[in-house]
């Protein structure tokens, strides 16, 4: 994986953005930070979530985040934009939040999906289901 020796500061990324990115963001963190014990790194363009592994970002656009997850399997959801694989069974799933009601509990479910795939925990993720993709 890459990574970014670069350190900056967390209110750097959202210096001259629209208030409610930063809004938007602190419901994702608060989500991120639901699952358990959760390091945040801000890197030079993005914001990362890491337990063992990271697992989940942003970056912070002019008016929402864009945010990721990393899974073990592609799974749906009505604000995933985009799914990227990434190899094996590694898919990196991409969303923005636009809205603070967003985080509903299927978002909320990918992302302790997520927090467990940091934590290399992978036997203790949800059984896949046809519908869940």
């Amino acid at each position: 994986m890459g990574h970014s020796c670069v350190r900056c500061r967390l209110a750097d990324h959202f210096q001259g953005k629209d208030s409610t990115v930063r809004d938007l963001f602190e419901s994702f963190r608060q989500a991120v930070e639901a699952c358990g014990p959760v390091s945040v790194y801000a890197q030079k363009t993005r914001i990362v979530f890491q337990v063992r592994a990271r697992f989940a970002g942003a970056a912070a656009c002019r008016r929402w985040p864009n945010c990721g997850l990393w899974l073990k399997r592609r799974a749906t959801h009505p604000l995933i934009r985009r799914v990227e694989f990434v190899g094996g069974r590694d898919y990196i799933h991409h969303f923005r939040l636009t809205e603070p009601g967003e985080i509903d509990d299927g978002l909320r479910e990918l992302i302790r999906e997520a927090y467990l795939t940091g934590a290399q925990q992978y036997g203790s993720q949800p059984k896949r289901s046809a519908a869940a993709g």
